[in-house]
């Protein structure tokens, strides 16, 4: 059975769970389920009677982020009540087909990249969820992907001064777009057939309003075109107006033809679908989604024209101030009317899709999903904002006007790309780069490409590799010549810090050995890999103040784990396309996107216990879930995935959580794969790679095992110290351990997991 949520209501006229339910009595009581009362019914005919609907209390889901700023308001307008956003959140309980599971579970993704507006604006539940069941269903029926339609990207603000970096999409976009593509490839691996999402481009809607030219409308959706191509974000599909008035062979549409019939599609779009005898103003006073978004219109389009041919107008007559506020309003209710055809024209086309939005709403009627998510939960698209990385690599949408003093303009092909915080750590002497930021962590750093030359490995500040890499892991060198040459490679890792060695030596090679017994290390095969940390099994006899063996009670040395604080790579081959990808978990994005009940103080006092058997034979308990970063003191998770038989030939592992829920595992395992968490890194022959142990977890997709893919791999530095887990059962005969840690015996055993 599966909790679908409908829209809130008083709890006090719900029957006790042992008293019939009828139908219409249900609907009476529960007016804003109606909707939700015929699908189910519709859903299942069968089982529509008498008791069927179990309705109890539920604490709303919040979702990631925090409030929303608050909005300018006209005067004359407030926020409409929503009484059903004051009440706890029923659940009716329904019966599930496979299908209806599969949907509700796609369903949960999609809610995860959501943002609703609950009672006094904090974020709420999705009240409408429970609409999208049947939709959602019959694509799974189909065994087809599940259809999401969003409109957007319309045009860059015409505010180039202030807002936005010029009238082209830049990095804002590209993340954007990465962002929408992560959540159909999130979908896709709980649904064989995943998802898509239709980008309905409605800057042919208001661009005339704002003075801004059809052809810069067209500009901005091809090369948004471009990027999805480029990016190879195959779950992304962008429509125009044209596209939604059905007419023939639009794909086929030059930008001449276009520009000749841009201002008849605007026409024929308002004529067709504006609903009769519909009052903006009225509408406003009513309908929180509309009051909200009318209200965001308020806000963008006072600093979107601010140097427009509107606050010309206003400048030459008397009380400017008031004018351009009426103008303004006026402006906001026209888009208000246009939105409504432009809405009708989409609820036309794309019946069966789930719709998303970028405006705040309630969640009754759309899922509202802020496209670049910010930490203080601020909700800015990219096109009426420029992206500023900083020096962590997180990405913050700002207005332009306020980040030139603190950062530094970059550029792409000639053209603003973006805004990076200043910093000595982007200068790499006389080699001269340019720096690429992933999607969602991560940093590629590459020859500048007017060089005459590769630059030569021997040649990096390697020093500047690691104090990037505390930041920002992993940081990847690409495209330098020399990355593969062994002794230089070694001699780079004494430059960066302490080299950690172990039985096999410092340089440990890791490629299948094409074994597939038990007591194997999975390190060196094929199989996908567990997340985790290095150095699950390193551990140090923990010495007093005087440099003395500590021991406990019982005369036993305490050992305390202590993990290598760095990895550092290079490629030697690559595994086919689309497999031996190596995915990085950022604590960072971890703490971010965290979801309510769950808090840095709660999984903080977490302690859990490893079992394994097989090559890792090995039981640990007492495990911190949480540890503080050696250099920034912020909360690194510290996780070894759960991984049974199914999964592997070799080691198993099972983890239980031993002062909390074990609810915890299935929750850390969900977010650490999270793509808005989680990089999914593909290797380039040659590419030197390096990452922090403490602030990354990772691990690695399966690939051919008789391909040759091979990385070099050397530890250096010392992590995070803590914690005095120990063993409770070891098998001697592949254990020993010793002062400086443990060793293995065998000498091809790899130490730590890759």
């Amino acid at each position: 059975m599966a909790a679908v949520a409908p829209p809130q209501a008083s709890m006090s006229a719900v029957p006790s769970s042992t008293e019939s339910v009828d139908v219409r009595q249900f609907t009476a009581l529960e007016q804003k389920v109606d909707i939700l009362v015929a699908q189910l019914q519709q859903l299942f005919p069968s089982q529509a009677r008498p008791g069927q609907f179990n309705l109890k209390k539920q604490k709303p889901n919040a979702l990631i982020g925090g409030p929303i700023p608050s909005l300018p308001l006209s005067p004359d307008i407030s926020l409409p009540v929503t009484p059903a956003l004051e009440a706890q959140e029923p659940t009716v309980v329904v019966p599930e087909r496979p299908s209806t599971k599969i949907a509700l579970q796609i369903l949960d993704i999609i809610q995860r990249y959501g943002h609703n507006v609950g009672s006094k604006n904090a974020p709420g539940p999705w009240t409408g969820k429970s609409k999208f069941v049947a939709p959602v269903e019959a694509h799974v029926l189909k065994n087809e992907p599940v259809q999401m339609v969003l409109p957007a990207f319309p045009f860059k603000s015409p505010n180039r001064k202030d807002k936005t970096l010029g009238n082209m999409p830049d990095l804002g976009e590209e993340l954007a777009l990465m962002h929408l593509n992560g959540l159909c490839e999130s979908v896709a691996e709980i649904y064989e057939h995943g998802a898509t999402v239709v980008i309905a481009s409605d800057g042919l809607v208001y661009n005339d309003l704002m003075g801004i030219p059809d052809g810069e409308v067209w500009d901005y959706s091809t090369a948004v075109r471009d990027i999805i191509q480029a990016k190879e974000l195959h779950h992304i599909r962008a429509l125009r107006i044209v596209d939604l008035l059905d007419h023939p062979n639009t794909e086929n549409l030059t930008r001449e033809e276009y520009l000749v019939h841009a201002g008849c599609y605007r026409r024929e779009l308002i004529a067709k679908y504006s609903p009769a005898n519909f009052d903006a103003r009225e509408a406003v006073k009513k309908d929180t989604d509309i009051c909200l978004t009318y209200r965001g219109y308020i806000k963008f389009l006072t600093k979107d024209l601010k140097y427009s041919h509107v606050a010309e107008e206003a400048q030459r007559q008397e009380n400017p101030k008031k004018r351009y506020k009426d103008a303004i309003e006026s402006l906001a209710l026209k888009m208000i009317t246009r939105g409504k055809a432009f809405a009708a024209a989409i609820e036309s086309k794309c019946k069966d899709h789930v719709r998303l939005s970028i405006h705040p709403s309630v969640g009754q009627k759309k899922l509202s999903v802020p496209l670049i998510p910010q930490v203080d939960g601020a909700i800015m698209t990219p096109w009426h904002s420029s992206v500023a990385v900083g020096i962590d690599g997180s990405f913050k949408t700002v207005h332009a006007g306020d980040v030139r003093e603190t950062h530094d303009l970059v550029l792409r092909n000639g053209r603003p790309y973006h805004f990076r915080e200043k910093s000595d750590l982007w200068d790499f002497g006389n080699i001269q780069v340019e720096f690429e930021h992933l999607y969602p962590c991560g940093l590629i750093i590459r020859p500048a490409p007017e060089l005459e030359s590769k630059p030569s490995l021997r040649d990096v500040d390697v020093t500047k590799l690691r104090k990037l890499a505390e930041v920002q892991s992993p940081v990847v060198l690409r495209g330098f010549a020399d990355t593969t040459d062994r002794e230089l490679f070694i001699s780079k890792a004494y430059e960066m810090g302490t080299v950690l060695p172990w039985t096999f030596g410092i340089l440990q090679e890791v490629k299948d050995h094409g074994r597939n017994d038990k007591d194997h290390n999975n390190v060196v095969s094929s199989e996908a890999m567990p997340m985790h940390y290095d150095g699950m099994f390193k551990f140090v006899t923990q010495k007093d103040e005087e440099g003395n063996d500590m021991k406990d009670e019982e005369g036993n040395e305490i050992k305390v784990n202590r993990p290598p604080g760095f990895q550092y790579f290079t490629s030697i081959a690559t595994a086919p396309k689309g497999t031996g990808y190596t995915l990085f978990a950022a604590s960072r994005l971890f703490w971010q996107y965290l979801p309510a009940p769950y808090t840095v103080e709660r999984l903080e006092a977490v302690k859990w216990r490893m079992d394994n058997n097989g090559f890792w034979n090995a039981k640990l308990q007492d495990l911190p879930l949480v540890v503080r970063h050696p250099k920034s003191n912020a909360p690194c998770m510290r996780w070894h995935q759960p991984w049974d038989a199914t999964k592997t030939k070799f080691s198993t592992c099972e983890v239980t959580i031993q002062n909390d829920s074990q609810d915890i595992v299935a929750m850390v395992d969900q977010m650490l794969y999270d793509r808005r968490v989680c990089l999914r890194f593909t290797w380039e022959q040659g590419d030197i790679l390096l990452s922090d142990n403490t602030a990354m977890l990772h691990t690695r997709t399966g690939f051919t095992g008789d391909c040759d893919r091979e990385l070099w791999r050397i530890h250096w530095g010392g992590g995070w110290a803590g914690g005095t887990p120990f063993y409770q059962e070891h098998d001697k005969s592949k254990l020993d351990l010793v002062g400086i840690g443990m060793r293995w015996a065998s000498l091809e055993v790899l130490q730590v997991l890759r």
